[in-house]
């Protein structure tokens, strides 16, 4: 282990500012991106939500139940209008900050508004003034506060295209963000016996603690903006964008995409059991807040133990067989709870360890959603973000709206309204035991509930089959796809084209051999040197699989279903106008398309149908036959230039301006035509791919120059502060 850890700080040092040779991301950016995320956890500790169990608005200014869930179904109303402006924003926003990382720079605004919202004087204000306030100020609040931490937590998808790489960055920044609710889920109980009296929904407690986690919050969420690049593999010539109702036809075919949600949806069974540690001591008195504060931030922290071994859990289970057993397991954790949380704390802490050991959403979960947006793209062609939030609100909204009913309809079953609090507590303010509570009545429902819900979390993930190797096999033909592009516009960078040529070289290297079995050791002298021979056969069948993969992309225009497809939109490709699509004969060509034999001939003649169909209509539309015309190249330039003076700055903004408004115009009207270019032309460098490669040792001789200045100026740069700080030091002695 020593040596391993020396390895690891070697590692470290090495690849600080310049990443390690077959990677993306140096380490400094790990730290950079895990600061900024921890910041944003911080920063966004407070808000305004109306949940049965919020502990603001429903257990510190005791809004009714009734009340709660009639705002919840309005917040769910207006979360229905704006997401599809969110989702449009998100897919279709060029900014020179990136896809995410401009909305970091919202930090110090939703710093702000959570401060005006903090010390509001709700308290002093008759019910309903209250309750509107909490509503207008909630809404405001929360949007800012949304797209903030939307900037910052999903600048892990784009981090890096490498899904085992983005699995280790999520390990790492997990462990660090994650110190935020551990941070914050001790101080509060503890300062609440200090400050209230142990009174936990005391908004004095709020006020006291909050602001110091926002402030500083905000200020260390800004290094995600300063320190963390966007890496998505999608073509720099591309201009056509995605319309809302095309991306949420894409995505609702996406099956990988529903089994997650359907995961998520069942939340509110499993997590029924969730108030009992809490109840129990501020409820129950089992235990002063301080304790409860101690157990709950230990038990909560033991989820960093399995997020410092989801990468190498991943590796050995896969992501699917990670969540199997995620969720098996829960399913005799809640178990346990049930039958031994009246015996002794203990039982109850150990329990809750377990539990949380396995909360490690930000790892698996996350690693899926990278791998589920990277198969979308593979299949759709298009980078799709915004949509699945958008499925996810109005699906998941209506699933919500339904299952919210549920908790409260338990409570109300069993005596407990959501507005007389008092029945829950075990003894009266004398310490006397009240035996008419149903504290315990109450949670034994749950805590069964719980364990139904965790059993029906296990089945769909036997539907789940994006494997590993699927996934760097998708990200190998997205590269390959978007440098064809990119260097037929004359838009290529040498290190994409690498990338893309040793894709088709790995091909070639791999395609004519075949996987082998793993071997087995018979004795233990055998066993180091079996192991190592079997890491090995598992790279190398891996790479077969992968080549296999890569071979079906490069002939996918040559299979029957590939030969119609060209021969129906190469017409519409070679169109120069509006005028010649409309002497095609649209039906005909829709008609020649064969249904296709696999999930991906399938769906690529659903988008050649749509898009052959939209050609025509454009062509009906245009008053005249001459199509718009627009240059990728000269649009990149529009952000290179200068911008030293003030009426620099201002000719740049005005010229950007004008190059997005005529790029949306292009692409909205030549969205079918450049669709069918596209295709034309990959079935045009497929056929002879050793063109395509042609260029690679220059290019390749270039990239490695470039990386090796990179790295000789980033080691200079280190060496010239080291030298500063020993010089410093030598003046203060």
């Amino acid at each position: 282990m020593p040596e391993k850890l020396k390895t690891l700080l070697g590692d470290v040092i090495a690849y600080w500012r310049v990443p390690a040779s077959g990677d993306n991301v140096a380490y400094k950016e790990y730290l950079m991106l895990s600061v900024g995320w921890l910041g944003m956890r911080l920063a966004t500790c407070f808000g305004i939500g109306f949940g049965v169990n919020d502990a603001f608005t429903a257990m510190t200014l005791h809004m009714t139940h009734r009340d709660l869930l009639i705002f919840g179904y309005i917040c769910t109303a207006i979360g229905y209008a704006v997401a599809p402006l969110n989702a449009y924003i998100i897919d279709n926003l060029r900014s020179r900050s990136g896809k995410y990382r401009v909305f970091v720079k919202l930090a110090p605004i939703a710093g702000a508004l959570s401060l005006g919202a903090l010390f509001f004087p709700y308290e002093k204000l008759g019910y309903l003034p209250m309750v509107l306030s909490l509503f207008f100020i909630g809404q405001i609040q929360g949007y800012v506060q949304g797209w903030y931490s939307t900037g910052v937590s999903n600048l892990v998808y784009v981090i890096s295209p490498n899904s085992q790489e983005r699995v280790k960055i999520m390990a790492v920044s997990s462990l660090i963000h994650n110190f935020a609710p551990s941070l914050t889920g001790f101080l509060i109980p503890v300062l609440s016996d200090k400050l209230a009296n142990g009174n936990l929904y005391n908004i004095r407690t709020y006020r006291m603690i909050y602001p110091v986690f926002i402030v500083v919050g905000v200020v260390m969420s800004m290094a995600a903006y300063f320190g963390v690049k966007e890496r998505i593999v999608v073509p720099r010539s591309r201009v056509t964008g995605v319309s809302l109702p095309e991306a949420l036809r894409a995505v609702s075919k996406n099956k990988l995409f529903w089994i997650k949600c359907s995961d998520n949806w069942n939340n509110f069974m499993e997590d029924s059991k969730n108030v009992l540690m809490q109840w129990l001591f501020y409820y129950g008195k089992v235990g002063s807040m301080t304790t409860y504060g101690v157990m709950d931030t230990l038990s909560y922290n033991s989820s960093m133990w399995a997020m410092l071994a989801s990468p190498w859990l991943i590796n050995k289970l896969g992501k699917r067989g990670f969540k199997l057993v995620k969720n098996v397991t829960q399913i005799f954790i809640t178990l346990g709870l049930a039958l031994t949380y009246k015996k002794s704390l203990a039982l109850i802490f150990v329990f809750y360890f377990l539990n949380r050991f396995w909360e490690t959403t930000e790892v698996i979960d996350r690693a899926m959603e990278s791998d589920i947006r990277d198969y979308q793209q593979y299949i759709s062609g298009e980078r799709i973000d915004g949509s699945f939030g958008v499925i996810d609100t109005y699906v998941g909204g209506a699933v919500g709206a339904l299952t919210n009913l549920f908790v409260p309809w338990v409570y109300r079953r069993n005596g407990f309204d959501g507005t007389d609090y008092s029945v829950l507590s075990v003894y009266d303010d004398a310490g006397n035991y009240r035996p008419d509570n149903i504290l315990y009545t109450l949670l034994d429902k749950l805590l069964w509930i719980s364990l139904i819900g965790a059993a029906v979390d296990v089945i769909p993930w036997f539907f789940y089959d994006l494997t590993e190797t699927d996934q760097k096999a998708v990200v190998r033909v997205i590269r390959i796809r978007s440098a064809v592009e990119d260097r037929h516009a004359g838009l290529s960078e040498d290190a994409n084209y690498c990338e893309a040529c040793e894709a088709v070289f790995a091909m070639r290297e791999y395609l004519s051999k075949e996987p082998r079995e793993k071997l087995t050791a018979h004795d233990k002298a055998q066993k180091n040197t079996v192991r190592a021979q079997n890491k090995e056969i598992k790279r190398e069948n891996e790479e077969i699989e992968i080549a296999r993969f890569v071979q079906r992309e490069l002939n996918r225009y040559e299979t029957p279903f590939g030969r119609a497809l060209i021969g129906a939109v190469s017409p519409v490709a070679d169109a120069v106008g509006a005028q010649s699509v409309a002497m095609l004969d649209i039906a005909a060509l829709i008609g020649s398309l064969p249904r296709g034999e696999t999930k991906e001939e399938k769906t690529l003649r659903s988008d050649a149908v749509h898009m052959l169909r939209a050609a025509a209509k454009e062509s009906a539309k245009a008053a005249d036959g001459t199509p718009l015309s627009f240059s990728a190249a000269a649009y990149e330039v529009l952000y290179e230039l200068p911008e030293d003076t003030p009426e620099q700055r201002a000719e740049k903004r005005a010229a950007i301006k004008r190059g997005n408004r005529e790029r949306k115009a292009y692409a909205r009207r030549m969205k079918p035509y450049l669709w069918a270019q596209r295709h034309v032309l990959l079935a045009q460098t497929y056929r002879d791919i050793d063109a395509f490669t042609n260029d690679y040792p220059e290019a390749k001789r270039r990239s490695d120059e470039a990386r090796a200045h990179e790295k000789a100026a980033a080691e200079k740069a280190a060496a010239d502060r080291k030298a500063e700080a020993a010089a410093r030091m030598l003046l203060k002695r």
